[in-house]
């Protein structure tokens, strides 16, 4: 299983948390960069992956929706765990 530990600490906008997944996850050049696109590849995952999000807690409402977005993936998503640390 890969596991992926994201930590949210210093990160303070929506674009700085995106970038931060898109590396972290290794998502595609083409990675959009926004919810939807969020959704998109980590449904997309086909191997057993079990993320560790740290710091979640300290985003505002805005970026919180990005939470649910990795929760929202996990339900759909067989291979996909999501821990909230």
């Amino acid at each position: 299983m890969k596991r992926i530990e994201l930590d949210f600490k210093d990160l303070f906008t929506p674009r700085q948390i995106h970038e931060y997944i898109a590396e972290k996850l290794d998502f595609p050049d083409y990675y959009g960069k926004n919810l939807d696109a969020l959704y998109d590849c980590l449904t997309d995952i086909c191997e057993d992956t079990h993320i560790t999000i740290k710091n979640y807690d300290i985003l505002d409402y805005r970026e919180n929706r990005i939470i649910n977005t990795f929760l929202d993936a996990a339900e759909e998503c067989g291979e996909l765990t999501v821990e909230l640390n």
